[in-house]
């Protein structure tokens, strides 16, 4: 009888998490409506606003006001693999009495004073003409940013003591020289066989697209370094990572022999991982494999003279990305 008692808890557990984790339902389908964020067009605000807000007047904002219904409108949809922090809990006493008091006061915006989506971003940011200055180094519109490092967005409620420990996937060796194998599965679907493992078709993913497996970490790292470079005219930014034409693709085939520049297995386009390698020194068995493992930025060829944009494109096309010929 406690067995299935037991197995009962099991199954409606398991129930309960599925239910909670479920996108919220969109009232509209989020597909057939423009991005409104950084928009300078009045139309933008009837995506989150009832009617146009003037200076001074309500906001009239849609769902009644929730704020996490209103964003899950369409985040609950394009943003579900973007996700890095757990909305709609009430956080306890010690972490509000730590926040600073625009935080403080975001939680309150909440009738039940729960961590929202505004909470950690302010959303007039990008609704004001005024505050677009901020896009350049805040595209996310993150409160208080930016900030140096992304995890001291996180140290305004969290005590960063509690964290020193934070972990990192790329070290995969422990001090004996072992690979932790809980650590591939990170980013690996499942444990690759490192006996017969030579090159990214032989291992697996969670991911079609690769780029979010780096982005849950690494999201202002690629606005800071350069893999953006650009942006919709929606907002939505363009990482560097297109399918490389035929020329670029001959390219890349000149350096295996020296090193991998690894391609996305589905849609065969450049990825963070063509150009950074994320594994630890001495994971690969293969040496042009373990190449840029801890090198700077991790970088699979050097930078230096350009000659990491060479793995794929030729000098005139630098030049003219250079200077604009």
């Amino acid at each position: 009888m406690q067995r299935t008692n037991n197995q009962f808890l099991v199954w409606i557990t398991a129930l309960l998490l599925t239910l909670l984790a479920a996108p919220v339902q969109a009232e509209d389908d989020a597909s057939s409506y423009p991005n409104p964020h950084w928009s300078n067009s009045s139309e933008a605000c009837l995506e989150c606003h009832e009617k146009i807000p003037g200076r001074g007047e309500p906001l009239s904002l849609r769902f009644g006001g929730d704020i996490m219904n209103l964003c899950n409108r369409c985040h609950a949809t394009i943003s579900k693999d973007k996700y890095i922090h757990a909305s709609g809990m009430v956080p306890p006493t010690q972490m509000v009495e730590r926040m600073p008091t625009a935080f403080q006061e975001a939680l309150e915006q909440d009738p039940q004073g729960r961590i929202t989506c505004g909470v950690c971003h302010e959303i007039k940011y990008q609704c004001l003409s005024e505050e677009f200055y901020r896009r350049a180094d805040n595209p996310l519109f993150h409160r208080g940013a930016p900030y140096k490092k992304r995890t001291d967005l996180c140290y305004n409620c969290h005590n960063k003591s509690e964290y020193k420990d934070k972990h990192n996937p790329h070290d995969q060796i422990n001090d004996e020289g072992e690979l932790m194998t809980d650590v591939c599965t990170y980013c690996h679907a499942k444990l690759p066989d490192r006996r017969k493992a030579r090159s990214i078709a032989d291992v697996s993913f969670e991911y079609e697209k690769l780029d979010m497996l780096c982005l849950r970490c690494h999201t202002d790292d690629a606005y800071a370094y350069g893999c953006v470079t650009g942006y919709e005219e929606d907002g939505r930014p363009i990482y560097h990572g297109d399918r490389p034409d035929e020329e670029m693709l001959a390219r890349i085939d000149q350096h295996t022999k020296e090193n991998i520049l690894p391609l996305e297995l589905i849609t065969g386009n450049i990825f963070c991982g063509t150009c950074h390698n994320p594994h630890e020194l001495g994971v690969q068995r293969q040496h042009k494999a373990d190449v840029g493992a801890d090198a700077h930025k991790r970088l699979r060829i050097s930078k230096k003279d350009s000659h990491l944009c060479l793995g794929c494109h030729d000098e005139k096309d630098i030049r003219e990305f250079q200077f604009g010929e």
